[in-house]
């Protein structure tokens, strides 16, 4: 049989990603399978997602069925949660196309580019994997970061002008659809620098933010980033003062 009929066979029955177990059933004319499958993955019918995980390509007129970036992303990462930009366009907080999906994990996964698109991993301890929840997307279910994790994890560990202008858009635009007792409560687990830009957020997007004000730590200053020329005593950090112009 012919690559291309094999691969076509194990589309149609077994989807888009194939553990290798699956995949030996197809191959059982050939005396050595590993083989056979490297030769399938060097000529760019496979791709190796993981250890014993393989993904199909899009191999030009071969018919194919769409697999969900967020299962993909949770296939790749077994310990993982799609968070950040992802996480917002699932909710519909986000509209903009995406060419990189980030995940939370629990294990250091390397980084993976399929189709155009980046897959990438953010290890964390055990007492920071949480705030998600099992979601259901196209073609199954996926892991997927709540509204309010996402927006921490984009100023915790993707901080720029940007990234914060971002959040206190969706904090403005979205008010009513974010959960700002939870944001607050899982904020208590981040840094103290994201929790003070998150305070000076909520405050000029108008939201309370005494809840989290009373776990400031005065005694210290922090800056939300190399280039800020403002400062907030309320907060005790430097901030950008084109942040206030988002304001409502």
């Amino acid at each position: 049989m012919k690559d291309l009929q094999i691969i076509e066979k194990v589309l149609i029955t077994e989807g888009r990603i194939i553990t290798r177990e699956q995949l030996g059933l197809y191959l059982k004319k050939y005396k050595d399978k590993n083989k056979k499958i490297s030769s399938l993955i060097t000529k760019g019918l496979l791709v190796k997602l993981k250890r014993g995980t393989y993904y199909i390509s899009k191999i030009g007129s071969l018919g194919y069925t769409s697999i969900s970036n967020y299962i993909l992303a949770n296939t790749i990462g077994k310990h993982s949660f799609v968070s950040f930009e992802g996480a917002l366009k699932h909710h519909g907080l986000y509209d903009q196309a995406l060419k990189k999906y980030r995940s939370i994990s629990l294990k250091q996964y390397l980084n993976k580019i399929l189709e155009g698109t980046t897959y990438e991993y953010i290890n964390v301890k055990e007492e920071r994997y949480f705030g998600f929840n099992l979601e259901k997307v196209d073609g199954g279910d996926a892991k997927i970061a709540t509204k309010e994790r996402a927006l921490l994890d984009i100023l915790e560990y993707k901080r720029s002008i940007n990234t914060v202008s971002l959040v206190l858009e969706k904090l403005i635009e979205y008010g009513n659809q974010i959960n700002i007792q939870l944001l607050v409560k899982y904020a208590l687990h981040y840094s103290q620098t994201t929790m003070k830009v998150l305070g000076l957020l909520l405050d000029i997007a108008h939201i309370d933010s005494k809840g989290l004000e009373k776990h400031i730590k005065r005694n210290s200053t922090s800056r939300m980033l190399n280039t800020s020329d403002m400062f907030s005593n309320r907060w005790r950090l430097y901030y950008n003062s084109i942040l206030e112009k988002q304001e409502i």
